[in-house]
């Protein structure tokens, strides 16, 4: 088999868990990796948790239109001088526009990951320009090709990314320490809605995280262990059961320990599925393809009343029902590393 230099870009925190098996895989291929990353969201040191060795180009746009197109332009020229002197032979990325642009403009071949069909500011900028699009089979081949994809260039899937995720997952329980939890009490894991992303139009200024907490802040023998999206967030979840990771945990060894996930965003919530932890989704947007069909099989559970989500919660009966049905349906479905690794194959 051909040895390839394979450029990853991962962009966001969450990426980090999906891209980690993968580059595992690829370099006990022979390949040879080059990581880029950005300014964001803790990245940086999560990507230094996982000791994966990378270079720190450019940062998020933050809230402000203006200010994202900048960020972006300026990161596409520091990738352009980089990237052109580490004669890559593919790249690779999930929802990376500055990956797709970048390895358009420079000739390389590119795979593109995705599972994010609302996010169409991203979609019209990087679909069109990537060799080959995976995804998984839940979004309908119109959500994609509408970009002007041509259908032989995408490659579905039947699973999601987050299979990905947990494979050859450890669990290691140096995170009960480190973050202080009581292993008497329930440990529920929250994250609240994406309010930087480019594709959430919902209200920035207001959480259904916080309205759960201030309905659930007397339940003591509850611990809420709460990922804030960026710093200033952290004073709205200041309550005597909730608990802030100062420094990168091990998120996957903590959900997989956590007798219920509760997240707004969408990753967090498929990584709880994929360890058979119940996940309960808060996003109050149109949910994404993937989430729909997670719903229909019974996956996870989808609400947005907080004095529901509360008896929920109080109900310790409905904590524990999913993990039959889960460990059937996951059994079943495709990893998309293996998918990954083949059209690397092909491509080369």
């Amino acid at each position: 088999m051909i040895k390839m230099k394979v450029w990853i870009d991962i962009s966001n925190t969450p990426h980090v868990n999906f891209f980690k098996g993968i580059i595992k895989t690829l370099e006990s291929s022979g390949h040879e990796i080059f990581v880029t990353s950005r300014d964001f969201d803790g990245l940086s040191p999560l990507l230094d948790l996982h000791n994966i060795p990378h270079t720190v180009v450019g940062k998020h746009g933050g809230f402000c239109k203006k200010s994202k197109l900048v960020e972006s332009s300026k990161r596409i020229l520091e990738l352009s001088e980089i990237i052109s002197n580490e004669e890559i032979d593919l790249a690779l990325y999930k929802h990376s526009v500055e990956g797709a642009r970048v390895s358009y403009g420079l000739g390389i071949p590119s795979i593109c990951v995705l599972d994010n069909e609302t996010a169409v500011a991203q979609n019209k900028l990087m679909l069109p320009l990537s060799t080959k699009v995976i995804a998984p089979d839940a979004i309908p081949l119109e959500e994609i090709t509408k970009y002007g994809v041509d259908p032989t260039q995408v490659i579905r899937f039947n699973g999601f990314c987050e299979i990905a995720n947990v494979k050859d997952f450890k669990y290691d329980d140096s995170f009960i320490s480190q973050l202080g939890l009581s292993e008497d009490k329930i440990t529920i894991v929250m994250r609240p809605e994406p309010v930087k992303a480019n594709y959430y139009n919902g209200n920035k200024d207001k959480t259904i995280i916080r309205a759960i907490l201030e309905k659930t802040k007397n339940l003591k023998d509850y611990q809420f262990v709460v990922f804030p999206r960026f710093e200033e967030q952290k004073s709205v979840f200041n309550y005597e059961n909730v608990i802030i990771p100062e420094e990168p945990v091990d998120a996957l060894s903590l959900m997989s320990y956590s007798d219920l996930v509760i997240s707004a965003g969408g990753s967090m919530n498929r990584e709880a599925v994929a360890l058979n932890t119940p996940a309960l989704t808060t996003y109050p947007e149109k949910l994404l393809a993937v989430t729909r069909k997670m719903i229909e099989l019974g996956l996870k559970i989808h609400l947005l009343d907080p004095e529901k989500i509360t008896r929920f919660i109080e109900e310790d009966n409905n904590l524990d029902i999913y993990h039959e049905n889960n460990k059937k349906i996951i059994s079943k479905l495709e990893n998309p590393i293996d998918i990954i690794s083949r059209e690397i194959k092909v491509l080369a």
